[in-house]
């Protein structure tokens, strides 16, 4: 397990303290220090390279028996590379070039670097990975390179509301990704419904309007940056072949900080990065970008994280140390019942261990004086303390070694139908909600769950899901919808929502709406939205729940059954068999509902697609509900009017357990949200497991793990 801190970012902390820091370290229970390499701190002058600062870290770091990751920071550029490459500068939308200067975290300045869209530019970027890697290939206490700090489009951060990069290399590299994608100019004539004669006409989309053109503008910088990521890996691989090499980014960009998405804006998606590193992170300021809510938003990302790294070791790269920082005035601290519920959300995920941004508070500029674990005296903290004992505690070979067990209840996940929600007026947080939605309803009830992504459907049924809920998929293409069929057919449970497909893969209606049919038995009536885009509710069978933004109106086929109607009597809710297994259509949004709403009855209906044991290995879990804060809205019946939203239920805590496989034992690993403790049931197939039956109880706002030795082992 890897536990430590990010320490050094020049010029802070001075050298006075690296000693003493680096040696408190380790008196807590650390075993890791990660180190910025900022550009133009180590080559101020071209070809005159200092590594001095590093090097003595990284000595004093051996001898305090802590190992070394190192972080690249190209986006720190020295000053020497910029004449000449005035056309690498990032360019917006609108045309305002973006200047080297200082952001608030580096210092140092030279932010925010050169496009890597100019082959030069990039040649320089590689050129400086691979000599940081080159200089470290021997030393004995670095075990790590991080070639991409938060890999994103490095600009969007500052400006969100710009569209970015519009320099002459990033719009020539767009046209040659069309090129290849469509073939010929006719092809994309077709496909953006426009009359182009040649391809130096092609530029991309300078506004919101047409979704065509921006969904590809979008689609390829997510495939852009993974390109870049690749070109910085394949440096610090000829520098230091043989040497791990990582990234993380800076959240899951599905979900946002805020739950309200950041895919399509940012363009950090963590499913196409992830497949270019050894080993992928994940950085969380919970307490301070997260909401009242961060211990669940907290540990959605790092499912998200831990999902996209596909069996690749995944730990928390970043984890908020201190006080954040909104501005002048600093954030919230965190308590040691923050941290050590964060550390077992990372365990719970899978994570391989915890670095915190970041050990000493930041002494200048916006940052300052936020984020340190430690006191401004380098004395140690409430927080620190509760770091350490989480590192002794969690520190377990066992534990280190164990794997994820994939969940038989998941949730898909569309990056085309982010995308396209982002090109419908920015509108990310719809589907990032619908996400939220379908995942909080299984956290409140107790229930294991899983994600799937789109680049990923293939391995359904090697992984044993039995449930796929489907939330707000806009856009399936043919090869998708023929896998969610085969799914079903095989025996899965299918859950769709309203616009299930209702576009094709370029973002254009399907006036067939095939997705309906083909999947869900049913045919396309009409599209209603709610009044004041607001909230419809639906019941029957014993069921009741809210809806959402939109409502379809569908017929049912033969075969195809109305297990609940909309006040007016139209299906809000279908179900059909599709060979051994069944599609249900939810003809409204429901998870989204539930996102904005938290009301009890939906979670019930949501919650009851899953399945309670959550794993192939396990008859029963069960996490056993302790008193819900505040009283919420009981029941749809207590609202005013057909239509009209209730108010907002309380968030409602909950313990989470998930099941890991170490070579001996089944792992459970819980976490308790709640303020009182919590009990957690488990039943194993007596096949699999030499305990049948356990029982744990986990305090509030800790967690616990427990080792099952395997049937069959000693």
């Amino acid at each position: 397990m890897t536990f430590g801190a990010q320490y050094y970012r020049p010029p802070f902390p001075g050298r006075e303290c690296w000693d003493r820091d680096l040696a408190n370290m380790a008196d807590l229970g650390f075993n890791t220090v990660k180190l910025w390499a900022v550009w133009n701190w180590i080559e101020p002058e071209r070809d005159r390279l200092d590594f001095s600062d590093l090097d003595e870290l990284c000595g004093i770091a051996e001898r305090r028996g802590l190992s070394v990751v190192i972080n690249t920071i190209p986006e720190g550029a020295p000053p020497w590379v910029l004449p000449g490459n005035e056309d690498a500068l990032y360019r917006t939308g609108r045309g305002e070039v973006i200047p080297f200067g200082g952001p608030p975290n580096l210092p140092s300045a030279g932010w925010p670097g050169l496009c890597m869209d100019k082959p030069e530019a990039a040649d320089l970027v590689a050129g400086f990975v691979e000599a940081v890697a080159a200089r470290y290939l021997t030393a004995r206490s670095v075990v790590a390179l991080d070639v991409w700090n938060e890999p994103h489009l490095e600009p969007m951060f500052d400006y969100r509301g710009e569209l970015l990069c519009y320099c002459e290399h990033s719009r020539a590299a767009f046209r040659g990704w069309l090129q290849a994608k469509y073939g010929d100019l006719e092809s994309l004539n077709a496909a953006w419904f426009r009359r182009l004669s040649d391809w130096s006409e092609v530029e991309p989309p300078p506004r919101f309007g047409t979704w065509a053109d921006m969904l590809d503008w979008r689609l390829f910088w997510i495939e852009n940056l993974a390109r870049h990521l690749r070109i910085r890996t394949e440096a610090a691989r000829r520098g230091a072949p043989g040497t791990t090499i990582q990234t993380h980014v800076a959240y899951s960009a599905t979900l946002g900080n805020k739950l309200a998405g950041g895919l399509a804006n940012e363009l950090g998606d963590e499913f196409s990065l992830a497949r270019e590193v050894d080993v992928f992170g994940l950085s969380s300021f919970p307490k301070w970008l997260h909401g009242k809510g961060h211990p669940f938003t907290h540990l959605a990302h790092n499912e998200v994280v831990a999902e996209a790294s596909r069996g690749r070791r995944f730990y928390q790269v970043e984890l908020q140390g201190g006080g954040g920082k909104a501005g002048f005035l600093g954030g919230e601290v965190p308590t040691g019942r923050d941290v050590r519920i964060w550390n077992y959300n990372t365990t719970v995920a899978g994570g391989k261990g915890v670095l915190y941004w970041q050990y000493a508070p930041e002494p200048a500029g916006l940052e300052s004086p936020g984020f340190g674990l430690t006191a401004y005296d380098g004395g140690n903290t409430e927080r620190s303390r509760e770091a350490g004992a989480c590192a002794r505690e969690l520190s377990d070979p066992r534990l280190d070694a164990a794997a994820r067990v994939p969940a038989v209840n998941s949730i898909y996940l569309s990056r085309k139908s982010q995308v396209l929600s982002f090109c419908a007026e920015r509108r990310e947080d719809l589907y990032a909600g619908s996400v939220a939605g379908i995942y909080r309803a299984a956290y409140e009830a107790g229930i294991p769950v899983r994600f799937v992504h789109e680049d990923y459907l293939e391995h359904l049924a090697s992984e044993g899901v039995r449930t796929l809920f489907v939330p707000m998929a806009l856009c399936l293409d043919d090869a998708e919808r023929a896998a969610l069929r085969a799914f079903a057919e095989a025996g899965g449970l299918l859950v769709g929502e309203a616009a299930t497909g209702m576009y094709d893969a370029g973002g254009v209606l399907d006036p067939d709406s095939r997705a309906l049919s083909e999947l869900f038995g049913v045919r396309h009536l009409e599209l209603e939205a709610l009044p004041d885009w607001g909230f419809t509710r639906a019941s029957g069978d014993g069921i009741s729940f809210g809806g959402a933004q939109y409502r379809r109106v569908v017929e049912p086929g033969p075969g195809t059954e109305v297990t609940a109607r909309f006040p007016d009597g139209r299906p809000a809710v279908t179900a059909c068999a599709l060979g051994s297994g069944r599609a249900v259509y939810v003809a409204t949004f429901a998870a989204l509902a539930f996102h904005l709403r938290g009301d009890r009855a939906s979670r019930d209906f949501l919650a009851g697609f899953l399945d309670p044991a959550g794993y192939p290995q396990v008859r029963r879990l069960a996490v056993l509900p302790g008193e819900e804060p505040g009283p919420g809205p009981a029941s749809p019946a207590s609202a005013a009017a057909p239509g009209a939203p209730a108010a907002p239920a309380a968030f409602v805590p909950n313990a989470v357990v998930r099941l890991l496989e170490a070579p001996e034992d089944w792992v459970l690993v819980a976490v308790n949200h709640r303020e009182g403790p919590a009990r957690i049931e488990a039943d194993f197939d007596p096949a699999l497991a030499r305990e049948a039956s356990v029982s744990l109880t986990v305090p509030g706002g800790s967690g616990i793990v427990r080792y099952v030795r395997k049937a069959g082992r000693e």
